[in-house]
């Protein structure tokens, strides 16, 4: 084996010593939250909490899981994040391989898309566009209508089709595929890595939103995760809503303290989109067209 210089060793303890330090910042936080969402009432009064948990009371899960307000807005936050999703990957695929052909107006069509990445009509335009043009106040629709498309991914995706050899197309054709069928039956399973990291970006996204909710929607029946947490976060649900009912033991001792309820639903907003990353990260490692072609 080579030997390492000085300088080598110098920069692997530095690289060590950085990395660890960029895993604290991340992880301690994390078990801060998780410790002060299950600590005892005591401890969580007495600012006592670190990264440690001190006992153990998950009663604020069993609280904000069994809440009806909660349990609509997870339904409301995944409906919205697959259908929006779908709907979201299917529209850019499709305007990217159109981008990838040649057709007249091609390059108005493109600068009009492009323009987009850079100038937008504003909050006041598009929220009178929404609600008093389209009547989408108050609905599904508006929650992932105005985040459908990205240009940005957009052309990412065009630049993996025209990527892939000229030869895959030709012999498609060749085999008398139309141009939908080699769409999805030759470019989608090639570029599959890009669309599954293109999909996790748009899932959080629609997952992670909150200000639609804000803006288009004053029904409790249409909020979602992010704005659910908003509000406990900010200790208004805690009163208005009741979701701070006493367990059916000694009434003192079996009060769960706020911080136990923002630090649990923090968690359980969390935890399903974080869960998922693990099975769509490899995807990110991926070649895009290695062994596309045979020899």
């Amino acid at each position: 084996m080579k030997r390492r210089t000085l300088g080598e060793k110098i920069f692997q303890v530095f690289n060590f010593i950085l990395l660890t330090c960029l895993i604290a910042t991340i992880l301690i936080p994390v078990m801060n939250i998780i410790s002060l969402s299950i600590s005892e009432r005591d401890a969580i009064l007495s600012r006592s909490v670190t990264v440690f948990p001190v006992g153990f009371m998950p009663k604020a899960y069993l609280e904000v899981v069994r809440h009806s307000l909660f349990l609509r807005s997870m339904f409301n936050t995944v409906l919205v994040t697959v259908v929006g999703t779908l709907l979201s990957v299917l529209v850019t695929l499709l305007v990217a391989y159109a981008l990838t052909k040649n057709f007249v107006g091609k390059k108005p069509v493109t600068y009009f898309f492009v323009i987009t990445m850079y100038f937008s009509g504003g909050l006041i335009p598009t929220y009178i566009l929404y609600s008093n043009y389209y009547g989408l106040r108050n609905t599904y629709t508006v929650l992932f209508l105005p985040n459908l498309v990205y240009m940005f991914y957009i052309i990412v995706m065009r630049s993996q089709i025209e990527a892939m050899q000229s030869e895959v197309f030709e012999a498609a054709h060749i085999d008398g595929a139309k141009e939908h069928q080699t769409l999805f039956r030759v470019v989608l399973p090639m570029i599959s890595p890009t669309i599954a990291a293109i999909s996790m970006f748009f899932a959080l996204g629609y997952w992670n939103q909150w200000f639609s909710i804000l803006v288009y929607n004053d029904k409790q029946d249409l909020w979602n995760l992010q704005y659910f947490l908003r509000a406990v976060v900010f200790s208004k649900i805690l009163s208005q809503y009741n979701i701070t009912s006493v367990a059916n033991m000694s009434a003192k001792e079996t009060i769960i303290p706020e911080e136990n309820y923002r630090m649990a639903a923090i968690v359980l907003v969390a935890a399903p989109i974080v869960a998922i990353y693990p099975f769509v990260q490899k995807y990110f490692v991926k070649g895009i067209i290695s062994g596309a072609i045979k020899g």
